[in-house]
């Protein structure tokens, strides 16, 4: 179930709400003056989106591997050895920011 809680409540439900989140049973959208601003979800679906991040990530350094094979015969090696360094990097701050979350 989807719930919508203002900050204000929020404030005064804090124990009841991480309660239906823990147990699964409530998700919920906090709003800020009317404005969606953040969620509450289990950590079930915590890991669940993190696990579909990663795998995100996986796939776009599959892309960028396949894209730099493909042109690998139009590039010098000094190209080609900044685009790897760039999908290496962008796969080290993807890995990085998810281990932070955890």
């Amino acid at each position: 179930m989807l719930k919508t809680i203002s900050s204000s409540d929020l404030r005064a439900q804090i124990k009841r709400v991480l309660n239906e989140v823990g147990y699964g049973q409530v998700r919920y959208i906090v709003e800020k003056f009317g404005e969606p601003t953040a969620a509450i979800i289990s950590m079930e679906d915590f890991r669940l989106l993190q696990t579909a991040r990663q795998q995100q990530a996986t796939a776009s350094l599959r892309e960028i591997i396949a894209g730099i094979q493909a042109r690998s015969q139009q590039l010098d090696s000094n190209e080609l050895d900044a685009l790897i360094e760039e999908a290496r990097a962008e796969f080290y701050h993807l890995r990085s920011s998810q281990a932070d979350a955890h």
